[in-house]
């Protein structure tokens, strides 16, 4: 059964000063905590929206969940294999070409010979880049990368899906088509959980809201009252 469970998890970020403090004898870093003694638990069949301004731990969460971040106290339990569609270019090289980037992603997560050809196929079909997918990168536009990401991080319906919003940035055709297959694993997938600053958005595709700011949890409950509840905080 899918689930995900943080246990008293905290997480610390180390933010570097900047030159001219450390030769003058000042701190080189500070510490802060991202997530703090944050306890959840997330069942299947839960549709969570995750709410809280900019900075206040909502994708630091979401790389804890999916494995790329490990907490520095605490526990992070997930069952489920996870579908990530997380801040554009994350993990990605920019010297390698789309094509590379999309078999070392499926390296990562286990496929054979067959199933990294399928994958690439897929890839490179929807995300619509045609030639350019044997491009590097670099050469590519921030809706280019966008649609990568996108496609590589959904090509697969698995059990947990994680989003943070971010479609925006390609153009509005691949933005409808983005949609319509989100809609298709939202149907497939036991756990989604979306961080987004769209209200109706939150509303339209969550059923529970948890409103985070500076890394503890301000409430958990029914979306629309999550979302008012922040509403009232920020007014």
């Amino acid at each position: 059964m899918s689930r995900v469970e943080f246990q008293n998890v905290t997480f610390t970020r180390r933010v570097y000063s900047d030159k001219r403090t450390a030769l003058l004898g000042g701190k080189r870093f500070d510490e802060r905590k991202v997530i703090n003694d944050l306890s959840i638990e997330i069942n299947k069949g839960d549709r969570v929206g995750l709410i809280g301004s900019n900075g206040a731990g909502k994708t630091t969460l979401l790389r804890l969940i999916a494995g790329i971040f490990k907490p520095d106290l605490g526990s992070v339990d997930r069952t489920g294999d996870v579908s990530t569609f997380l801040d554009g270019g994350f993990g990605l090289d920019y010297m390698l070409s789309g094509r590379k980037n999309c078999v070392t992603r499926g390296v990562l997560m286990g496929l054979q010979k067959r199933e990294l050809l399928e994958l690439t196929e897929w890839v490179c079909e929807f995300s619509e880049l045609g030639d350019q997918f044997d491009d590097p990168l670099h050469t590519y536009s921030s809706g280019m990368i966008m649609r990568l990401v996108f496609a590589i991080g959904t090509s697969r319906i698995n059990e947990i899906l994680l989003i943070d919003e971010g479609i925006g940035t390609a153009d509005a055709s691949f933005q409808q088509k983005a949609f319509n297959h989100l809609h298709e694993i939202y149907r497939n997938s036991s756990i989604h959980i979306l961080a987004s600053h769209q209200s109706q958005l939150l509303a339209e595709q969550c059923t529970r809201g948890l409103v985070i700011s500076h890394g503890a949890l301000l409430f958990d409950g029914p979306i629309n009252e999550a979302l008012d509840f922040y509403s009232n905080q920020t007014h």
